[in-house]
């Protein structure tokens, strides 16, 4: 099989979201999560339910005498994300919601509830992006010496050092593929994004010059996917690390800021956007002073980009036929918007 399957018929195997809607699939997954169930001395109290099945991920919801679990299994090409689910549980139990069982041949965990998320208050104030992005970036120190451990767990590795070339090598791979394809570039395409790859290195040339270490770039990082604390001195349990990658802690804020210019409908110039990276940056003091924090930030988004085209690519290696026509844009685009500002300009 190819990385990039050409659209056609294809089995059940190649088809997640066909898979997870089998009754074989149930009923695998159902023995799986009786066999924890018992292990751990808890009943069910009613009938699973699956909420929704994406090319990405199937979710299952268990209700038992101990409250509602939740059973995923990930897409194959996000399945490690119960093994660094289940690290970071150890690592920094605060800060993440752990699975309570893994089973890391197959991606499953099962999980509890832990309440209402933080988009849940329908807040439009800064101040709850501020504790998005300021308990995360605790996490982030808590995780920061731990990188080799977390690539064992099967977290992607992406260096800023290699950003450029892991870029440069896909192409080919674009290029190789039909015309027609939704992942296909044409030569002239792929000649475009090879010109800003210079950006991508300038961004490089600056982050060496700050000694902010790496670690773990959710980069999906948004307040529905953190539980509210069940104190106000407690921090944000954060989950769904499936597109999550080892690299430039920074790069992590691109989502957020993403997200906040839609929600408000500005520019990053605006003054609340500015005040959440400045509260992000103070957590981060002890590293480097503020004036060289802040001139990180830009070239760490600018990676970034790259990030979010990893995950999408390692996700359509396994999409449906649909999927594939509906999604493969999403990838693109990141390539064909490779260092464009974030902040500036």
């Amino acid at each position: 099989m190819s990385l990039f399957p050409i659209p056609g018929p294809r089995s059940p195997m190649n088809n997640p979201r066909q898979t997870w809607a089998s009754p074989e699939w149930r009923q695998q997954a159902e023995q799986w999560i009786d066999l924890v169930l018992e292990t751990f001395g808890v009943s069910r109290t009613g009938p699973s339910e699956q909420p929704r099945i994406r090319f990405w991920s199937t979710q299952l919801t268990v209700p038992t005498d101990h409250g509602t679990l939740w059973f995923k299994e990930n897409n194959l090409g996000q399945l490690a994300e119960a093994s660094i689910m289940s690290l970071l549980g150890e690592l920094a139990p605060d800060h993440v919601a752990a699975p309570l069982a893994i089973e890391p041949s197959r991606g499953w965990m099962l999980t509890a509830d832990h309440g209402a998320t933080l988009d849940s208050l329908g807040s439009d104030d800064a101040s709850v992006w501020s504790r998005v992005a300021t308990d995360f970036a605790d996490l982030q120190q808590l995780a920061a010496p731990h990188g080799e451990r977390l690539s064992q767990a099967g977290l992607v590795i992406m260096n800023p050092e290699v950003a450029a070339n892991f870029v440069e090598n896909q192409l080919l791979l674009h290029t190789g593929l039909p015309d027609g394809h939704p992942l296909y570039l044409s030569a002239e395409d792929a000649d475009d994004v090879v010109r800003r790859l210079p950006v991508i290195n300038e961004a490089v040339d600056v982050l060496r010059g700050v000694s902010v270490p790496l670690s773990l770039d959710h980069n999906d990082l948004h307040a529905r996917n953190c539980f509210l604390p069940g104190s106000p001195d407690d921090p944000l349990r954060f989950f769904d690390f499936a597109d999550s990658y080892w690299a430039h802690p920074f790069s992590a804020l691109l989502v957020p800021i993403t997200q906040m210019r839609e929600q408000w409908n500005t520019t990053a110039e605006d003054a609340r956007i500015q005040s959440v990276v400045t509260d992000y940056l103070d957590r981060w003091t002890t590293y480097a002073p503020s004036e060289d924090l802040r001139a990180a930030v830009e070239p760490a988004l600018k990676l970034a980009g790259v990030h979010r085209y990893g995950s999408w690519l390692r996700l359509l290696v396994y999409a449906d036929d649909e999927s594939m026509r509906t999604y493969a844009p999403a990838a693109l685009h990141y390539l064909r918007t490779l260092g464009n500002p974030v902040l500036r300009g």
